[in-house]
């Protein structure tokens, strides 16, 4: 859709259709054209075109900033629209492009060349003019929609015959390589198919080279096709460069306030958020948040990003802030109760103190214990990130009991000593009174893993205390012929 820009723009302003006008882009100091109407095209506005040029050739020619969110908003609603035509839609990363994969769907709509007409008809009843290709590639089929006819219809066969006469920037090449080809007099695609293979590709290089295969459907081409899928991005652009951290932060709040008013009537709450924040000075700056449960509590969400604002420089000024929603889910929702209250305004406090500590730390570093199904005492948890909790676990009710801190590695505290829960052991360097609490309970290895620290065979667990109070837990294992004792974990 060439024109996409201005026929939206026709849409909302009806009294335009008949006049030229160009929308301006403004950056790093500088205004140029960054679209034209159909009719200011045929006068010699082209993209790129500084405004200044252009109202030196006309005066008065209207120009109106560019909006590209709402660009997109509008190429979103089009892929909504064409999606009748087949479930496989996607729009190119720039541009105004816009493909669908209608493998096995022609004939549903009387044949290739009556569904191209009616796709042509669709969008012009919305307004907007499109060129259309249909071909076997992707990429042939944007070289012929910007090159060829306003309708072509590629077939298979006839394809080295149809692209003959196509210029060779309908390949879409580097631009050394295209400007060799037109040096060189190669400025058309048939040209280039009849020099010999390895002639061509030592000159333009084997990426364009690809290119070229992938347009006569020679190389295989990755398939970005895919069912619609809202992206959730928040852009402002400052006229006045923000010169202060408080001014970021109110911006801040006007974007979240923006994406959360879209997310709340889908039900979707934001477990990913990304804002990229662009200086007069094009220096880029990108801040990551994470939350634990998908939600959208705008201040919460502000005192996950004001953390990572200690490190922001504004430098000149901040003229461009992005706020995209990476990753989202449904929200959570539960019946509440007259006695679940207070223990559900602490757990939503623990859950927001883990969040701030892990955006402020790294999730990395923030972690939980999790159980795990095993009568081992050291392979019975295992450490995993607090922000990502996943399913919800539930520690198995033990029989025995077991220690508050269990020690990474036992420690030795007695041996040579004879069967039976000694009186004494050596525990820091010194010697101390025991006096049993419980045991004792046998814990067999498990025989199908070769543990280095259960070689010893069965172990038969004590709880004992010191005269001091502390409560030890203690185990014995016999190896050749002596008892040894050590120290595995202390409790209360």
């Amino acid at each position: 859709m060439p024109f996409l820009e201005s026929e939206r723009l026709i849409r909302r302003e009806p009294e335009l259709a008949d006049k030229p006008f160009v929308l301006i882009t403004r950056e790093a100091g500088r205004v140029f054209i960054s679209a034209a109407s159909r009719r200011a095209g045929k006068l010699g506005f082209p993209r790129g075109m500084s405004l200044v040029d252009a109202r030196a050739a006309m005066p008065d020619i209207p120009y109106f900033d560019a909006d590209r969110a709402g660009d997109l908003r509008c190429l979103r609603g089009l892929m909504r629209m064409m999606a009748r035509f087949s479930p496989r839609v996607a729009r190119a990363e720039e541009g105004s492009d816009l493909y669908l994969d209608v493998a096995g769907a022609s004939h549903l709509f009387g044949g290739e060349l009556p569904m191209l007409h009616r796709i042509e008809k669709q969008l012009e009843s919305a307004g907007f003019t499109a060129r259309l290709a249909l071909a076997g590639s992707r990429t042939a089929a944007w070289g012929f929609a910007h090159y060829g006819k306003n309708r072509s219809l590629v077939p298979e066969t006839g394809l080295r015959a149809a692209s003959e006469g196509l210029p060779v920037a309908a390949l879409r090449m580097s631009e050394g390589s295209t400007s060799l080809c037109q040096r060189l007099g190669l400025k058309k695609i048939g040209d280039l198919l009849r020099l010999p293979r390895g002639a061509l590709s030592a000159r333009i290089g084997l990426s364009d080279m690809t290119r070229l295969d992938r347009f006569m459907d020679r190389a295989p081409e990755a398939r970005a096709f895919a069912r619609h899928r809202e992206r959730l991005i928040e852009t402002e652009q400052f006229p006045d460069p923000l010169a202060t951290g408080k001014g970021v932060e109110a911006a801040l709040e006007i974007l979240l306030e923006r994406l959360c008013a879209r997310l709340a009537p889908l039900q979707q709450g934001i477990r990913r958020a990304r804002l990229d924040i662009e200086r007069v000075d094009h220096a880029e700056k990108t801040f990551t948040i994470r939350t634990m449960h998908p939600g959208l509590d705008i201040p919460a969400l502000m005192r996950l990003f004001t953390h990572h604002f200690e490190q922001l420089d504004v430098g000149f000024g901040i003229e461009r802030m992005t706020l995209t929603a990476e990753a989202v889910a449904p929200l959570q929702s539960g019946q509440a109760r007259l006695g679940d209250s207070p223990q559900k305004a602490v757990d939503a406090a623990v859950e927001q103190l883990v969040a701030e500590l892990a955006n402020m730390f790294g999730p990395a570093h923030i972690l939980k214990f999790a159980p795990v199904e095993s009568h081992i005492p050291e392979r019975a948890f295992r450490m995993r990130p607090a922000l990502h909790p996943g399913e919800a676990e539930s520690w198995p009710v033990l029989r025995a009991r077991r220690p508050l801190r269990l020690l990474k590695k036992p420690l030795p505290v007695l041996e040579g000593e004879p069967p039976g829960f000694p009186s004494r052991i050596l525990w820091n360097g010194k010697s101390c009174a025991v006096t049993p609490l419980s045991g004792p309970e046998r814990i067999e290895p498990d025989w199908w893993r070769d543990d280095p620290l259960w070689r010893s065979g069965a172990r038969d667990y004590w709880w004992g205390t010191t005269s001091a109070g502390a409560v030890l837990w203690l185990y014995s294992v016999t190896e050749a012929g002596h008892c040894r004792w050590y120290l595995h974990g202390m409790g209360s």
